[in-house]
């Protein structure tokens, strides 16, 4: 199942294998796992017709253009493409959430719409990371 704008599928995919006793590496060695993450600025660039590169079209950031920089350099090189590619570096619950590598943030493109912030946590994003939870 391709799940484009749907993160939070993968994050049940990612718990219901791990109660049927997979580890994470074992997890992430699967085929399920090639749909973890959003894919914006990771496997997925976005070229308009004037040549802007934007990590999806979904996300209207724009990183460069095709008519004066190399595309395999923006992609792999520019400091926003770097940063989406890196989930330890994001901001507000999906920093800290134990799922941020399978889900890669969840929905960057509403973030951004949202906050500004491309690497702000998606705020439909449902699930509450076990170290935001309080405990009574």
């Amino acid at each position: 199942m391709k799940t484009t704008e749907a993160m939070q599928y993968r994050r049940i995919a990612a718990r219901a294998a791990r109660r049927r006793g997979l580890t994470d590496t074992e997890i992430e060695a699967s085929p399920m796992a090639r749909g973890f993450g959003t894919r914006d600025g990771n496997g997925i660039v976005f070229v308009s017709n004037t040549g802007d590169v934007t990590p999806s079209g979904f996300l209207p950031v724009s990183v460069g253009n095709v008519k004066h920089d190399s595309l395999v350099s923006l992609y792999r090189d520019h400091p926003t493409m770097r940063a989406l590619r890196e989930p330890d570096g994001f901001a507000g619950r999906c920093g800290h959430c134990e799922f941020n590598h399978w889900c890669g943030g969840s929905q960057k493109a509403r973030a951004y719409a949202w906050t500004g912030d491309l690497l702000e946590s998606d705020p439909l994003c449902p699930y509450v990371p076990v170290a935001d939870r309080v405990h009574v």
